[in-house]
């Protein structure tokens, strides 16, 4: 990250940096072997989503990523900087095989994120306000279903897909295999 700062220095002006430009890392926890957590749990992820101690301890471990990003950008430029984290989710696994989606973990998952970026006065950008399309997907990468299964939104504003409930795109098997 060191690096990155280095370059980001030379490629704007303090002032473009103060005013206008914003340093833009996509940071998922799903990605990384040290923060993801699975419905089997360890070693396939650091937790199991059924584990709520060891879940909450792993997401707060890794809750350390937004300081981390504004202090060694700060040591490289200079305070004041506009950071951002432009695409999160609430996935836990880059696989939705194995990643959790019951709505404790996926609430957990947002609402730390969400925390751990103000503190570090990070901007947050969703991945995907929605999807309707996004399967099994959806519930950790879709904004608006998520708030729905948390209870803020009342409904969903489109029905779920069904795998096979689509037209088909020209070339693709009549089977449904890709």
């Amino acid at each position: 990250m060191k690096v990155f700062g280095a370059w980001w220095r030379a490629s704007t002006t303090a002032d473009e940096r103060a005013k206008w430009a914003v340093l833009d890392i996509h940071h998922y926890y799903a990605w990384g072997p040290q923060c993801s957590g699975t419905v089997e749990g360890p070693p396939a992820g650091r937790f199991a989503c059924s584990d709520a101690e060891q879940r909450e301890l792993i997401i707060g471990r890794c809750g350390a990523w937004a300081s981390v990003y504004r202090s060694t950008l700060e040591k490289e430029c200079e305070k004041g900087l506009r950071l951002a984290s432009a695409e999160f989710s609430a996935s836990t696994h880059h696989s939705v095989r194995h990643a959790c989606n019951d709505v404790t973990s996926l609430k957990l998952m947002l609402e730390t994120q969400v925390d751990v970026a103000a503190n570090a006065d990070v901007e947050l950008f969703w991945w995907s306000y929605k999807m309707p399309y996004g399967g099994a997907f959806r519930s950790a990468w879709s904004l608006k279903h998520l708030l729905y299964l948390l209870g803020v939104l009342p409904q969903l504003d489109e029905e779920l897909f069904h795998c096979g409930d689509h037209v088909k795109p020209l070339g693709e098997p009549e089977d449904g295999s890709i």
